[in-house]
């Protein structure tokens, strides 16, 4: 059965529309699709001017294997020399290490066509909106480049570089459209001309009906996602109980019992033995 959202009993519902915010993932890539938000956020965050954003793309999935694990990013953003991806993160999952590796690999692997040379590669930055502090030093902004241990002098040249903003370390930011910004992420209180722009887009976002539609499919396709992940969790543990039952001795029609699992798949797994 269904609530009147459309979601199963049971299941906690999304976050009401009428109450997202900029920080939102969302929120955060609808406003952000605009290229001249999109442009002035970029510049704010890196201190560089960018003469225009050619391609910019919210919630972009990146699956370029039908067997590898896709990431969806929050803003996809391209212009005539880097790639960037921006990132809201709202939760501390610690994995943040290992999903800026992964990103950066799905980034890579889109962006470099097959048979092209790795120096077409294009430079890449990843920014990371952290609504908390993932290394727990206190400091706004961590900058992470591969490095050279043993001689720091030496150029790596991956061209590639990762920016976590600690959102929660805002007022230690000497720059102040930087730090009225990162505020704004993490006390939705907007100070600067900027961020009371931003605000005034999301109310404005909120009023719009299509908009609306496009969060509750959006969240829907979020639970299916999730759904058919804990359905194949399941069916993965009862291949793996059907393969202790097989190495026990037990009747290839009693696992099929037990597990659930059809006679065909326990005899398919005995067979691969």
């Amino acid at each position: 059965m269904k609530n009147d959202s459309g979601f199963p009993l049971g299941e906690p519902k999304p976050k009401p529309f009428e109450e997202l915010t900029f920080h939102d993932d969302f929120m955060f890539g609808i406003v952000m699709q605009d290229r001249e938000i999109c442009r002035e956020a970029l510049e704010c965050m890196l201190g560089m001017q960018i003469a225009r954003v050619e391609y910019a793309e919210p919630q972009r999935t990146l699956d370029p294997l039908y067997t590898a694990h896709g990431v969806r990013l929050d803003v996809y953003v391209q212009d005539s020399d880097r790639v960037y991806d921006v990132e809201i993160q709202n939760r501390d999952l610690h994995d943040l290490g290992r999903r800026v590796r992964y990103y950066q690999s799905m980034l890579d692997t889109d962006t470099l066509l097959k048979g092209e040379d790795y120096g077409r590669l294009k430079e890449s930055i990843i920014i990371f909106l952290c609504r908390f502090d993932p290394y727990k030093k206190g400091i706004p902004w961590y900058t992470v480049r591969r490095k050279c241990e043993e001689d720091g002098s030496v150029e790596v040249g991956d061209a590639a570089t990762v920016h976590v903003l600690n959102c929660r370390a805002h007022a230690k930011v000497q720059d102040e459209s930087l730090r009225a910004f990162m505020k704004y992420v993490q006390t939705d209180e907007a100070e600067s001309e900027f961020t009371r722009r931003l605000r005034k887009m999301v109310e404005a976002q909120k009023q719009i009906e299509g908009t609306k539609k496009l969060y509750f499919s959006w969240s829907l396709h979020d639970y299916d996602v999730r759904n058919e992940g804990r359905i194949e969790g399941e069916r993965e543990k009862a291949r793996e109980t059907a393969r202790n039952m097989l190495a026990d001795g037990l009747s290839r029609e009693k696992i099929a019992r037990y597990t659930g699992l059809s006679l065909a798949e326990v005899e398919m797994l005995a067979a691969r033995r």
